[in-house]
């Protein structure tokens, strides 16, 4: 019995995964022309789970990368976000895989309204 919990044991450890990745866009919107002024900086981050099953997975839930956006936008009174950088990492044990975003940038408040032009 006491082999069968230590195989149990050591069969969970190592079915565990975890992977990562990261990018970089210059902004949420395009601010050709515009003139801006720079908030400051904003960071949050997020999460979500999905089903899976060898190579094929089921999100329980959307990815929250629009909803994460606004509520940056909302946080600082900003128009828009310059200078993004976003991750993304993957945690999986057994069929579950818990999913994470995260989002760094800097929040800008336009001069003049844009939607005026």
């Amino acid at each position: 019995m006491k082999n069968l919990f230590t195989l149990f044991f050591l069969a969970s450890l190592l079915t565990q995964c975890a992977t990562s990745n990261a990018g970089i866009a210059t902004s949420n919107i395009p601010i050709t022309d515009q003139q801006y002024t720079v908030i400051g900086p904003i960071e949050k981050s997020d999460y979500w789970f999905t089903f899976d099953i060898a190579v094929i997975g089921f999100p329980l839930t959307k990815p929250p990368m629009d909803q994460l956006v606004k509520a940056c936008l909302q946080e600082s009174g900003a128009d828009a976000l310059i200078n993004i950088q976003y991750w993304n990492d993957k945690s999986i044990i057994f069929f579950v895989t818990l999913n994470r975003i995260g989002l760094r940038a800097e929040a800008i408040k336009f001069q003049n309204d844009p939607k005026k032009k």
